[in-house]
């Protein structure tokens, strides 16, 4: 084989093996799954598998004599497995309303939202003092004008937005940029998970000169107070009572 093909051979190996780490690195920065600590739903006759486990261990979770066939034959009775029942009180968390932004803000995890803002440096300088990239410098970015940073070429449809870069507005918009701002240059695909939100800017918070006080949070529903029986029971004051 000629030298000039075993070079061309290495360097597509070569950018192959680059490529398939660089995806696995950044969807580990997107992507933060929180595993659950439960072990997987009983199956009778079937020697139980923590999945939990085996995915947060994954791929080598299975290294094990016997473990790759327990784990085979867990999954091929999958059918037969029966969801643990939940208590009253976990039931009613499963249907509770979404904790709001403020309550989000202040139980967030900035040192979490710094390690999903590095997937922001690929388009975004960080840093004070950071130039314009191919978006705008997020330096100093919670409350600051929206679509005013000097020297960056903003879409029209977010140059047309107005207002500041609030807490709200930037959950809005990191939700879903193209569903927030139809027309938006920024082809970011958005943070569905509120929680994640919340992390990133809980960051963004701490890189600016003068950072703005999270939103208050949302005052718990109140409880309606059962009435008592004797008082339902009692006639109204001022009327008679049937004989």
């Amino acid at each position: 084989m000629p030298s000039w093909e075993t070079t061309r051979l290495a360097t597509a190996i070569g950018t192959s093996c680059f490529v398939a780490g660089f995806a696995y690195w950044f969807s580990g920065i997107v992507m933060t799954p929180d595993y659950p600590e439960t072990r997987g739903y009983p199956i009778e006759g079937v020697a139980p598998v923590d999945l939990a486990a085996a995915q947060r261990e994954w791929p080598t979770g299975a290294e094990q004599p016997g473990e790759r066939a327990t784990m085979i034959g867990y999954i091929r009775n999958i059918d037969k497995a029966v969801p643990p029942a939940l208590p009253a009180s976990a039931a009613a968390a499963a249907i509770a309303a979404p904790a709001d932004l403020g309550t989000l803000l202040a139980s967030a995890d900035a040192a979490r939202g710094q390690r999903a803002a590095q997937a922001c440096a690929a388009c975004h300088s960080l840093e004070a003092g950071g130039p314009n990239r191919v978006g705008p410098t997020l330096w100093a970015i919670v409350g600051r004008p929206v679509a005013r940073q000097p020297g960056f070429a903003y879409s029209p449809a977010l140059t047309a937005t107005g207002g500041q870069w609030t807490y709200e507005a930037l959950d809005h918009f990191l939700a879903g940029p193209a569903r927030a701002v139809p027309g938006t240059k920024m082809s970011f695909a958005g943070l569905r998970n509120p929680r994640d939100r919340a992390n990133l800017l809980a960051y963004l918070a701490t890189i600016g000169a003068k950072p703005l006080p999270f939103p208050a949070p949302a005052p718990a529903p109140a409880v309606a107070k059962p009435v008592p029986t004797a008082a339902i029971s009692a006639p109204i004051t001022g009327q008679r009572a049937a004989p």
